[in-house]
């Protein structure tokens, strides 16, 4: 099973398994889609390249925040990732403190990665007329990506997207800084996988909130 699944496997049943199930159909979508672009109009990014993480943090849902978070907790497992996420929460400009420069992907989580990320550089936007336009990344210097191409409406562009993101989920209409976003989804996780695990004797069946006294 990929890891995605076993996340969503882990929390089925749940509010949170449901969206996150939900988002990861929607990465399947948007995986298809931009590979057959880039494949179609010889876009690639150059050998090595990782700088749109070094220099960039992104905004990005709780929706995607949930699912990193949840491949933190489930998947990667490496506590001193999430202390790099704790030091850059006051960082607005990057690096991105999940970026791996010795990775091929420069990213350590790479299958859960959030919907900006997947999308820069892939993926046309949206003109305004409602036609695609694709600019090379600025950050391309060995040229590997057309310098300019022009679409019609046929194409899917990144406006369609983070729409398509925004209609899973309430909470989708909200942005934060990735630290902030998936530092707030690791405390909930940590929570809702404790009480699935039966290590929390007052744990009610689903993910709902106990009760508070006032």
């Amino acid at each position: 099973m990929d890891s995605i699944g076993e996340i969503c496997t882990a929390y089925s049943g749940t509010y949170a398994g449901e969206g996150m199930a939900s988002l990861a159909e929607l990465y399947d979508k948007i995986e298809e889609e931009t590979l057959r672009f880039c494949f179609e109009h010889s876009i690639a990014c150059g050998p090595g390249c990782g700088a749109c993480c070094e220099h960039f943090m992104p905004d990005i849902t709780a929706l995607e925040a949930r699912l990193v978070a949840a491949y933190l907790l489930l998947i990667n497992k490496d506590t001193t990732l999430i202390s790099n996420i704790l030091d850059a929460r006051k960082s607005t400009t990057g690096p991105c403190p999940l970026y791996r420069f010795d990775s091929a992907y420069h990213c350590s989580v790479y299958p859960v990665r959030p919907l900006i990320c997947r999308l820069f550089g892939v993926c046309a936007n949206g003109d305004k007329e409602g036609n695609g336009v694709f600019r090379r990344c600025r950050f391309n210097e060995e040229e590997t990506m057309p310098l300019l191409l022009n679409f019609g409406p046929e194409v899917p562009v990144m406006q369609d997207y983070a729409y398509a993101l925004r209609a899973l989920d309430s909470s989708a209409t909200e942005v934060a800084l990735l630290p902030k976003a998936i530092l707030e989804q690791l405390e909930q996780l940590s929570f809702l996988t404790a009480m699935l695990s039966g290590q929390d004797d007052n744990s009610n069946p689903d993910d709902t909130p106990n009760p508070q006294a006032s």
